[in-house]
């Protein structure tokens, strides 16, 4: 009689605590979108129950290592990780880094590939700071490409159960790192020894526009998780601000230069580019706005907060966001933003020419540059226009008006060019700045070979 109560009992308790640890899982779920979402809008959802998988539920992938440069040594600085301020934050990180190589083989009932569980004992981390978390490891890690735009967590007792999720099988992971891995070694190899921290940038700005187009028409992650990845900017050749950026960041960093991303709007518009750190100064680069129509500018190469901020809103730093606040619950922000103030690596400080004064040495000085870019095959002057007169007074007396000073460059520069490289005086066409005072002139080269 005691044995078949004490069954009784044990059948009870044990159904009881299957009750409790049901009821104990809270789900918050958050919708919101954005025109151009990133990981600061990270939804969350529903985890089935707290129980972990099997190691044999699991397949481990290789941890995605780039060959270094022969000559640059690579940045490996974690603003995300050093913006967390609690020890929750910064476990969760770490055990994001260690088990995002970790995938499930097979997806769950919603489709998605897990990576392995994550439990946070005796703590009730907020929906909040566990997006934080996310966002800052994904600052931090622009090469994990095939985290998904999710997650999910639960309260199991005094403990937070979290999990994260791939786009990728694993066995597509591999294929897909082993594709990328390839393409940053290759464009990496590429840089020569002996460049300055300007070039090693121009050069990898100049390449990321080289192989990538904008993507239009994407407004979020369902579009295609690959447009706001670095694979999908460098591998497919299509992307979205995000896609820039990130490649800009893994890019450069692997060449020697600090670079980050800062995420903000652009003419009311989500946006994403970068802060680059160059001779121990922070400038402002925005590769996404320099790709225009297939062709590669420099209006916004290297410039201070000020320039920026005529038509870019950076959002607030996270240390300033209370992220348990109800009112801010969702709102975006950048881990790191430092003061960008100066414009002496700005790309028309350093290749432009300043024309001040239309005078005879001036007029030598156009007629000479205009000559070595030609011979040099390159067919585009940047100018940095004085202030002895108006922007427009300026644009004016070069093109428009009495005397046509570029027409005259450009006549004498033919006299100088031989026969089979000379400069098409009626197809030029013009790139203007007037809130930076800066000219870019692209020239038109008939060749007779």
């Amino acid at each position: 009689m005691k044995k078949v109560l004490s069954r009784i009992l044990y059948v009870l308790f044990f159904g009881f605590a299957i009750v409790l640890f049901t009821a104990c899982i809270l789900l918050i779920i958050n919708t919101s979108k954005s025109k151009t979402e990133t990981y600061n809008q990270i939804e969350a959802v529903v985890i089935s129950n707290g129980e972990e998988q099997t190691d044999s539920d699991y397949k481990t992938i290789s941890k995605i290592q780039f060959e270094k440069s022969p000559y640059y040594e690579p940045v490996t600085e974690k603003h995300g990780y050093k913006a967390l301020v609690t020890d929750e934050e910064q476990y969760l990180y770490e055990k994001i880094e260690k088990n995002i190589y970790s995938l499930t083989q097979t997806t769950d009932e919603n489709g998605h590939y897990r990576t392995r569980r994550q439990k946070i004992n005796g703590t009730h981390m907020s929906e909040e700071s566990i997006r934080k978390v996310v966002n800052a490891f994904t600052y931090d890690n622009p090469q994990v490409f095939w985290l998904e735009n999710l997650f999910g967590y639960a309260y199991a007792g005094d403990d937070t159960i979290v999990e994260f999720y791939s786009v990728l099988s694993a066995d597509d992971c591999i294929k897909y790192i082993d594709k990328f891995t390839t393409k940053v070694n290759e464009i990496i190899s590429g840089a020569d020894k002996g460049m300055s921290e300007y070039d090693r940038e121009k050069y990898i700005h100049d390449t990321v526009l080289n192989y990538c187009e904008y993507k239009n028409g994407v407004t979020g992650s369902n579009d295609g998780w690959q447009y706001f990845s670095a694979y999908g900017a460098l591998i497919d050749g299509q992307a979205v601000c995000e896609g820039y950026a990130k490649s800009m960041q893994i890019l450069l960093a692997q060449l020697g230069i600090e670079c980050y991303t800062i995420s903000g709007d652009a003419d009311n518009v989500g946006h994403m580019w970068n802060i680059v750190k160059l001779g121990g100064e922070w400038y402002h680069l925005d590769s996404t706005w320099d790709d225009t129509d297939g062709t590669i500018n420099y209006e916004y190469f290297n410039v201070n907060t000020e320039t920026i901020s005529k038509n870019h809103n950076i959002n607030d730093s996270v240390n300033i966001t209370d992220s348990d606040d109800a009112e801010n619950s969702g709102k975006k922000y950048n881990f790191f933003i430092p003061m960008c103030s100066s414009m002496a690596m700005n790309y028309y400080n350093v290749e432009g020419y300043l024309l001040e004064n239309f005078d005879e040495k001036s007029d030598n000085d156009m007629i000479q540059l205009i000559v070595n870019a030609v011979n040099k095959g390159d067919t585009y002057i940047p100018l940095r226009l004085g202030s002895s007169m108006t922007y427009n007074e300026y644009i004016d007396s070069l093109f428009y008006q009495s005397p046509y000073k570029f027409y005259y460059y450009i006549q004498n520069a033919n006299e100088m060019l031989d026969s089979e490289h000379q400069i098409d005086k009626d197809s030029i066409s013009v790139l203007k700045n007037e809130s930076m005072s800066t000219l870019r002139i692209k020239l038109n080269i008939i060749t007779n070979e």
